[in-house]
């Protein structure tokens, strides 16, 4: 089942939020990065509809 998320940087502080979507790799192959988001600003938000996981895919967030 695939599940929408929306990420948001929610911090006023001047540091970067990266989201990075990853799918699983097939039998013990390494996982593929799909997409890298930087949210730059307080308020900048993941578009909707392109940031989703499922059974395979899933995220990394973290601070850029």
């Amino acid at each position: 089942m695939t599940k929408s998320v929306r990420v948001e940087n929610a911090d006023t502080a001047p540091y970067k939020v990266l989201v990075q979507t990853w799918d699983k790799g097939p039998e013990g192959e390494p996982d593929r990065l799909v997409s890298e988001v930087v949210l730059g600003n307080p308020a900048d938000m993941t578009s909707p509809g392109s940031t989703y996981i499922t059974s395979t895919r899933y995220l990394v967030i973290k601070e850029a």
